[in-house]
């Protein structure tokens, strides 16, 4: 089965934590893992961006400003989204710490050490 753009940026992110889409979003799925718990102005990607800290979309598009936070200044492949599932670096590790982690339960797949 083949990947979307989207899917593909989520699951790099997340470190492949993130596996299938949360009321048809990858972007909402991917919010929820970094805890992030509700979209702004009705936008997941809104909400990843100011997670981020990115406070100001560019040329209008906070598409363009999560690639530019990525170090992507071109859509490759045709599509913004496209050069963030390809070009952009994997997020971290969030580490699991008993009392200390701060991820959703419900969305994490590795094991309690």
């Amino acid at each position: 089965m083949a990947l979307s753009a989207v899917q593909k940026y989520v699951q790099d992110q997340s470190s492949g934590a993130v596996t299938e889409p949360t009321g048809g979003s990858w972007l909402g799925a991917y919010a929820l893992y970094l805890g992030i718990t509700e979209p702004v102005n009705d936008s997941w990607l809104q909400a990843i961006c100011e997670y981020h800290g990115i406070t100001s979309p560019i040329y209008g598009s906070w598409l363009i400003a999560l690639a530019n936070h990525h170090g992507i200044t071109y859509p490759e492949g045709g599509t913004w989204w496209m050069a963030l599932a390809y070009y952009s670096t994997p997020g971290p590790v969030v580490p699991m710490i008993w009392n200390l982690n701060t991820n959703l339960w419900n969305l994490e797949t590795r094991t309690w050490n």
